[in-house]
């Protein structure tokens, strides 16, 4: 958060930290929109800020953030160097110092077909990043199989919801190992397309994701899985947000080399997920064990349920 706070235009830092000690516990999300106040999305709620003062509804004297305050605050994310973000900012964000992500939006600009990046930035989303050390630990006994070997699992849960944050941990525990559920710690790889799980900057992961982990950073799926099937030796890999028509044969190929995979989908639900065709074939086809469910954030991360799918049963509820 202090590497947040000291990159914010001027103006911004100043109205922000007149609200440090609530900012550093609770906030999720800083939205800063040209034209519009400083807005936060926290676990108590969501609030327009200005100098020592925050309110739920919009208030017509907060201050409103002017171009010079997000052209300054990207100046500082980029460390006046917004070209060595380029590749990033193609994907719509760049990731800063602590591994908070910020999301980007602006008049576009395209080569031919190509999206190269944006003329004029008009808003910025800040992802706050956070580590919740064993958020993970009450549930492995229900992933783990024996003392090496997982289930093959599935993650899901809707936006904001915590399946970074829950498989991150995941991954530093199945890499270090266990006491209690007994569990050596294995190899495992983690292809993090979009460098959320292990939030990369300058060839650093700024989040502790285990011992006997290997990273492939804004890798995609497909050419992560081969490469680390042949060239790294995991036992399990780790990945986010499945969903597109090639995580079908790519899963297929990491079980049949003997791979356990541990990843993330978009949904409230199962049925929810299902109404995306290609995870529909691949959870019908069984080749998850086990599926997470997890709860709006905004009642803390909380795995609702978690299901063993080829007994069709429900092996852990929330509200039992």
């Amino acid at each position: 958060m202090n590497n947040i706070l000291l990159s914010l235009g001027n103006s911004l830092r100043r109205i922000v930290t007149s609200h440090e000690d609530f900012i550093q516990a609770n906030i999720f999300e800083i939205r800063l929109r040209i034209n519009s106040p400083i807005y936060i999305r926290s676990i108590h709620g969501n609030y327009f800020l200005d100098y020592n003062k925050k309110s739920s509804c919009i208030s017509h004297d907060y201050y409103l953030i002017k171009k010079k305050d997000i052209d300054e605050t990207m100046s500082n994310f980029t460390l006046n160097s917004i070209h060595a973000f380029e590749k990033e900012i193609q994907n719509g964000y760049i990731t800063i110092e602590g591994g908070h992500r910020v999301g980007i939006s602006g008049d576009c600009i395209y080569e031919k077909d190509t999206f190269k990046g944006f003329k004029n930035i008009t808003s910025l989303n800040i992802r706050i990043a956070r580590e919740f050390k064993d958020c993970s630990l009450a549930f492995l006994k229900y992933l783990i199989k024996n003392n090496k070997d997982v289930y093959n699992t599935l993650i899901i849960g809707p936006p904001m919801s915590g399946k970074t944050t829950f498989i991150r941990d995941v991954s530093v525990n199945l890499s270090n190992g266990l006491t209690e559920p007994l569990f050596q710690g294995i190899d495992l790889t983690i292809i993090d397309e979009r460098g959320e799980i292990s939030s990369m900057y300058n060839g650093t992961s700024q989040m502790d994701v285990g011992f006997r982990t290997d990273i492939l950073a804004y890798c995609m799926k497909k050419e992560g899985f081969i490469m680390s099937i042949r060239a790294l030796s995991p036992k399990v890999i780790i990945s986010d947000e499945l969903g597109s028509k090639d995580d079908f044969e790519i899963i297929q190929y990491a079980l049949k080399s003997g791979v356990n995979i541990i990843t993330t989908a978009h949904g409230s639900d199962i049925e929810d997920v299902k109404k995306n065709i290609y995870l529909k074939n691949i959870i019908e086809n069984q080749f998850f064990d086990r599926i997470v469910v997890l709860d709006s954030i905004k009642k803390g991360l909380t795995v609702k349920q978690i299901i063993d799918i080829p007994r069709s049963k429900v092996i852990y509820d929330v509200k039992n």
